[in-house]
């Protein structure tokens, strides 16, 4: 028999409500600083042109000079403003030097990466080389798969507001129940200091559990303005570079 799904008709007409749709009073916005290159250890990062630009509320640096980037990117500061404009023109105003080091792209350069590399997981069975020398005729290849991203049609973020001691969080998350542990622990207070509420979430597809560098980025944002309520969404190009791929 049919049934109906208790959300169906809320998003079928429009009015459900995602947390990326949240706006609430005296919001800031907040933009963010990506590194350009695949592997760079961070010499240098200049903020005091950036603080000093309209609107700007507050800086939060995820990497310090002597840190080692490992991934184009990677997020490197955000910026918390009145409004997106001045978060994304005060992002671009901050100087970071780099030096830029050797990356890996294929599979059989992971020697270069040394300790950096992950161990495989192949798996064997029988006696390949046998079974080569033994085989009628023989096909040499090499084969790989492309990377795959969730593609989330609402991209990772929240809106949070932090006083120090309390949050109150809208993640676009599938984990509701663990993300508060997980925010209480990165916070360091008390997991019931933390209020959890999502009604929708815009696709997750195996990604979206955790807090994630960007939650406590605009955690530490919102506690420097007083608890300000601070909402912080990755556009769709830093979506498919960095969130869950």
């Amino acid at each position: 028999q049919r049934i109906s799904r208790l959300d169906g008709i809320d998003k079928a007409s429009g009015r459900a409500k995602y947390t990326s749709d949240y706006n609430k009073p005296n919001q800031l916005q907040t933009a963010m600083l990506a590194c350009p290159f695949a592997h760079a250890k961070v010499k240098s990062i200049d903020t005091s042109a950036a603080e000093k630009m309209p609107g700007v509320k507050g800086i939060h640096l995820i990497v310090k000079p002597g840190d080692e980037i490992q991934w184009a990117g990677w997020e490197v500061a955000f910026v918390a403003a009145e409004t997106e404009p001045q978060a994304h023109d005060a992002a671009r105003a901050i100087k970071v030097e780099y030096d830029v080091l050797d990356h890996v792209v294929q599979e059989h350069d992971l020697k270069k990466a040394g300790n950096r590399a992950k161990a495989s997981g192949e798996k064997m069975e029988g006696d390949p080389d046998a079974a080569l020398k033994e085989a009628d005729a023989v096909s040499e290849g090499t084969y790989g798969i492309p990377v795959i991203a969730h593609c989330c049609l609402e991209p990772h973020g929240n809106v949070i507001q932090f006083d120090g001691s309390k949050a109150e969080f809208n993640p676009s998350t599938q984990a509701v129940t663990p993300i508060q542990a997980d925010l209480a622990r990165q916070l360091e207070i008390p997991a019931a200091n933390v209020h959890v509420h999502m009604d929708h979430i815009g696709g997750g597809f195996g990604s979206k559990f955790q807090s994630d560098r960007w939650g406590i980025a605009s955690a530490h944002l919102s506690k420097q303005n007083n608890g300000r309520p601070v909402k912080v969404y990755l556009d769709r190009a830093s979506e498919m570079t960095i969130a869950g791929v």
